[in-house]
């Protein structure tokens, strides 16, 4: 998987929690569009974005690596390439 192959399944998972209208592109902050305060206890789109992404890369042959701790204020092109 490449960075590019990343950023396009992470902008379809945010267009898919995007209650909030937010332009989705690869400048588009995670904190616009996921929140811990939606959704069900911990199925909330933060989590279950995170997950699913997680579950992509390791589907995909990647290593688990330990997200950076303020991921939420990264961009889509900030975080992809820390990921892989």
């Amino acid at each position: 998987m490449t960075v590019d192959q990343l950023k396009r399944v992470m902008k379809f998972h945010l267009k898919n929690f995007n209650d909030e209208n937010v332009a989705i592109n690869d400048d588009t902050i995670h904190n616009q569009v996921l929140s811990e305060d939606d959704g069900f206890g911990s199925a909330n789109s933060k989590q279950l974005y995170k997950g699913v992404i997680r579950w992509t890369l390791s589907s995909n042959g990647h290593q688990d690596k330990t997200w950076p701790s303020n991921w939420m204020e990264l961009s889509v092109k900030e975080l992809a390439p820390k990921l892989l």
